[in-house]
């Protein structure tokens, strides 16, 4: 199959025959297939795949690591050949193991975006089919819907009031109208008004399309050329942990400098001096932390994923820990969407649910069920009891004009022709149907009576074509039940500090009762006529008390979450329209609903919810709660390590004592303090407080990462692990007066002593007994790697040797380890003797 050239200016047969398809059915299944393999997916880009050898490309031209790698070269001018070999494979090892968990993590997530791309509804097999916009073949026919992104180029076969955005190709901001005839061969790209093109969005109306080029075939394609996909940009925190890393790195160096320059004046040897200045160099410059925060949110998303939620945006994972307001919105998030009919109103029952079906939105799947509105398929299931056939209906009353949803008047509105008459028929807001109808008092009291209940409510009237005002054909009220779980979800994330505000277009009435059911707390309830009429200073005082607001057009949702976030909160908002694509936009983290979101507010969101479940966001929070609680214990316990690490050099060096450690053995003890900090603390799990704390706010007192609580647990886990050490090598010194022996029990002693302090650190207020000591199985992994080595190089002569470590027998390295556990268990003890969480 060739493709067709000027399709804009052939007809529908034409059109249908060139592309081999049937406009009813579509392209069979396995017709599909072949195309796809004929014509390749349907990209715009070629993007360039990411490899294991670009992270690692990435990783070796860091700064530090590159200055690693020179403090080995040079290492091997003064020391020993197999010191400098050691100092390369320490950087390789702990280079390739966090290399590889980024490249895991980043592999992932690029996996995780495949599966939040757009999709579309096409007909195959003569049902409709939800694709991905990747497997779209010419030939394929579309469904047009409000909302839809198209996903290739296709010509127009039918339009019932389509209007398309075409502003990322033709720059034009305003809405263009698409016909389904055919148009001169020679119209200009503007001028093809019965042309779709990749990237434009469905403003309004409904109808179908064919697909006539996807790809680099496609007009953007030709467009985009082979321009390769830039890459994500860091998130605050990653950059604020680059920029730590960076100054941290001169204080590393400072204290590499000035301990061996104060040896050297004590009269200690140059050589070794210098050595042990490179080798501090090697264990203090902290290089892995910007790693670190990559992997902790990489890995953050893919747990996220396995909980509903998608990730499009890194910047979410670490944000969600933060937010203080959640604003939802009602229908399918809090509620079911899944539509009863509670009461109707009318002078004919047939009548109503005739004029409903007609009206109704939807289309059908190869079982039989309903694609579309959920009200719509309670109506349909209504006229089914009623003895009223859609299909027999449809063949009465021909459409002439189908207009689509008016977001303004919030109603549907179509001309039909029955009988040689045309018939207009509008369906929607009761208010705005009431407005264009003739009075009926008798109707206005049914709608009273039914919005006093809470429940939705739509109302429906005709009119013909000699008439002047819409006649009132009735009212119909339904019923949303709340979703299972979604209370105690609201509970959960009001013990944890974050308000939830449910924001709605439905009324007051109905707003209130929902709120009521879902255990909101209401304190009133704010109409969007109500929230125009407030100033600036009002509606930001309103949106701090209120938690319930009806009526609301996305242009007053904007404006609430531009309020809540100019009182300082946290903003997380949900939306799944064309027009919540600003709000999503404006909020901290913007949640698209991956079932009911149109693929325009999928793009504008953060974060995509699989399952449109409110109960979602709180799982996310709490896995936000948890990578950010992680990344803090990570950090402090990494940090400390370092600290103390100096602190073990500086105070021997400054009462002229022999250092602790020669300088192979800092290089040895490069490794277990990286891996573990790389590894462990990552896939601890959350602590039982986790939803009882109040959101973090950066600027507020321990809102910021490098607040208080973290450098005193930096500064007194340093400050222990140096006692620990400094005690265990002073006492040997002086009462065996020998180097060896003294290294090796201070070598044992910081190896134990540092098991301690993380499995202390594994936890901020819940005591490790709750969790239990051994729950964690990166770290069980870990002490037993750790037992293994010292058992190994204390027990084998020739890694002792090389270590430069003296056989001290199994029982001294019991009793070492005993003391490096009482000597870091003063932090278990603080948190059984506060306050414990339940």
């Amino acid at each position: 199959m060739q493709r067709m050239e000027a399709p804009w200016s052939a007809d529908r047969a034409t059109l249908i025959r060139a592309y081999k398809t049937d406009e009813n059915k579509g392209l069979a299944a396995f017709e599909a297939g072949k195309r796809l393999k004929e014509y390749g997916e349907n990209k715009i880009k070629q993007f360039r795949r990411l490899t294991f050898f670009d992270i690692l490309k990435e990783e070796v031209k860091e700064p530090m690591i590159i200055l690693l790698l020179a403090i080995g070269l040079i290492y091997g001018i003064w020391g020993k050949i197999g010191d400098t070999v050691t100092i390369v494979l320490v950087v390789m090892a702990v280079s390739l193991v966090e290399v590889f968990t980024e490249y895991k993590a980043k592999k992932s997530i690029e996996a995780l975006k495949e599966l939040a791309q757009p999709t579309t509804w096409v007909v195959r097999d003569g049902k409709p089919l939800e694709v991905s916009t990747g497997l779209l073949v010419p030939g394929d026919i579309l469904i047009l819907k409000s909302g839809v992104r198209i996903g290739a180029d296709a010509r127009v076969l039918i339009s019932h009031g389509l209007e398309a955005d075409e502003s990322q190709l033709t720059g034009e901001s305003m809405g263009i109208p698409k016909i389904a005839d055919p148009i001169a061969v020679d119209s200009g790209l503007s001028d093809r008004n019965n042309m779709l093109h990749m990237g434009s969005v469905i403003l309004r109306g409904k109808g179908a399309a064919i697909v006539i080029a996807t790809g680099m075939d496609t007009e953007l394609g030709k467009i985009a050329g082979l321009t390769q996909e830039a890459g994500e940009p860091k998130t605050p925190l990653q950059k604020s942990m680059k920029e730590l890393s960076k100054n941290l790195v001169w204080i590393a160096v400072a204290f590499s400098v000035l301990i061996p320059v104060i040896g050297l004046l004590q009269g200690k040897p140059l050589k070794e001096m210098i050595l042990t200045g490179l080798s501090l160099s090697f264990a203090t410059i902290p290089e892995e932390m910007p790693i670190l925060v990559t992997m902790l949110l990489g890995l953050g998303s893919i747990n996220l994923s396995r909980k509903n939620v998608l990730i499009r945006r890194t910047k979410a994972a670490e944000t969600l820990g933060s937010v203080t307001v959640i604003a939802t919105d009602k229908t399918g998030t809090l509620t079911e969407n899944k539509m009863r009919i509670a009461s109707w109103a009318g002078a004919d029952e047939k009548m109503l649910f005739s004029m409903g079906s007609l009206m109704a939105d939807i289309e059908f799947d190869g079982a039989g069920g309903f694609l579309g509105d959920p009200m719509d398929s309670a109506v349909l299931g209504r006229a089914k009891e009623l003895g009223i056939d859609r299909t027999e209906l449809r063949a009465a009353f021909v459409p002439v004009n189908e207009s689509g949803f008016d977001e303004t008047k919030r109603i549907f509105e179509s001309t039909f022709l029955h009988d040689g008459r045309r018939i207009s028929v509008i369906k929607g807001a009761p208010e705005s149907v009431f407005a264009m109808s003739a009075p009926n008092a008798a109707m206005e009291k049914s709608l009273e009576t039914a919005m006093s209940t809470g429940y939705r409510t739509i109302a429906v009237a005709r009119k013909d074509e000699a008439e002047s005002v819409y006649g009132n054909v009735g009212i119909i009220s339904f019923d949303d039940p709340i979703r299972e779980g979604v209370k105690d979800a609201i509970a959960e994330c009001s013990g944890a500090g974050v308000r939830v505000i449910m924001i709605t277009g439905d009324h007051a009435d109905t707003a209130r009762r929902v709120a009521a059911n879902a255990g909101i707390g209401l304190s009133g309830v704010i109409t969007g006529a109500e929230l125009d009429k407030l100033s600036g200073d009002a509606l930001k005082s309103a949106v701090r008390r209120c938690n319930v607001f009806a009526r609301i057009s996305p242009e007053q949702k904007l404006k609430i979450v531009g309020a809540l976030r100019e009182n300082g909160e946290v903003v997380a908002v949900t939306g799944d329209g064309i027009n919540d694509a600003p709000a999503l936009k404006a909020a901290d983290i913007g949640i698209a609903m991956g079932v009911s979101g149109t693929d325009v507010a999928k793009e504008a969101a953060d974060m995509i919810l699989t399952d449109d479940s409110f109960t979602s966001i709180v799982g996310a929070i709490r896995e936000g709660r948890r990578l950010y609680d992680n990344l803090s214990k990570c950090v402090k316990y990494y940090l400390a390590c370092k600290v103390g690490l100096i602190l073990s050099f500086l105070v021997p060096v400054l009462i002229n004592l022999p250092m602790p450690f020669s300088p192979v053995q800092i290089i040895i003890l490069e490794i277990f303090m990286d891996l573990a900090a790389s590894t462990s603390f990552v896939a601890e799990p959350a602590e039982i407080d986790l939803l009882k704390r109040k959101p973090r706010k950066s600027g507020e007192p321990g809102g910021n990462f490098m607040n208080r609580s973290m450098m005193t647990g930096i500064f007194s886990g340093g400050i222990t692990l140096a006692v620990l050490v400094l005690g265990v090598n002073f006492y040997s010194w002086f009462t065996t007066g020998d180097l060896a022996i003294a290294r090796t029990w201070a070598f044992a002693s910081w190896l134990f002593g540092h098991v301690g302090l993380a499995l202390n650190m594994r936890t901020s207020k819940v005591p490790l007994t709750k969790i239990g000591v051994f729950s964690s199985r990166p770290f069980n992994v870990w002490m037993i790697a750790i037992v293994v080595f010292i058992g190994l190089a204390i027990s084998v002569p020739g890694i002792g040797q090389y270590l430069n470590l003296a056989p001290i027998g199994i029982g001294t390295l019991m009793v070492i380890a005993l003391i490096a556990v009482l000597a870091t268990s003063w932090m278990e003890i603080r948190k059984h003797f506060a306050k414990n969480p339940a």
